[in-house]
Parts: C-alpha cells; sequence; structure tokens
C-alpha cells in the first residue's frame, strides 16, 4: 500500500484531521477536485487584520471570491479558494 501523507490538529477535546488524495487513492477511495463555487464545505480562520491576511493568502496564490467586507454584526470577512479549490473564509472573531 502507498503512504499518503495526513494531518491532525488537537483543539482541546476535538481532533480534526486531513487527508491527501494520494492516502485516499491508497485506501481504495475516488477524490475529486472541490468547486469554490459550489462548495460541500466551508474552513474559516480568524484573525486580527482580515485585510492584511487576504493580501498574505492571495500572494500565495489563493483566489479572491468575494472582497473584504464588514457584516452589520460587527465581523469582518472576505472568501478565498485555495489551490485545491476549497472555499477559505478569512474572518474576524464574533463579538
Amino acid at each position: 500500500m502507498k503512504v499518503g501523507i495526513g494531518g491532525e490538529l488537537a483543539t482541546g477535546d476535538t481532533r480534526l484531521s486531513f487527508c491527501s488524495r494520494t492516502l485516499l487513492a491508497g485506501m481504495g477511495k475516488k477524490s475529486a477536485k472541490s468547486d469554490y463555487n459550489q462548495p460541500v464545505f466551508e474552513i474559516a480562520f480568524t484573525t486580527d487584520d482580515v485585510p492584511k491576511a487576504l493580501k498574505k493568502a492571495l500572494d500565495a496564490g489563493a483566489v479572491l471570491v468575494e472582497d473584504v467586507q464588514h457584516m452589520p454584526w460587527g465581523q469582518t470577512i472576505c472568501y478565498v479558494a485555495d489551490p485545491e479549490h476549497n472555499l477559505v473564509e478569512i474572518c474576524s472573531a464574533m463579538g
């Protein structure tokens, strides 16, 4: 069996795990590329400076989906697509 790349984040009582396409293929699973125009999930990252984080993401190769917006409830958000076309929200923390 071919070994692929995976990862896991421990966040207190919760573990969030990731699996590469290579690892999925090694387990007999078929994967497809994501489509940020029709996402099946979104991952969000919080930051104190959304415009700065957006610039850093775009400089690293992300694609702009929605520019910085200031929401009525006080949160600042924007959306990018990563190189795998997953939808990523960059936002300030809630209240």
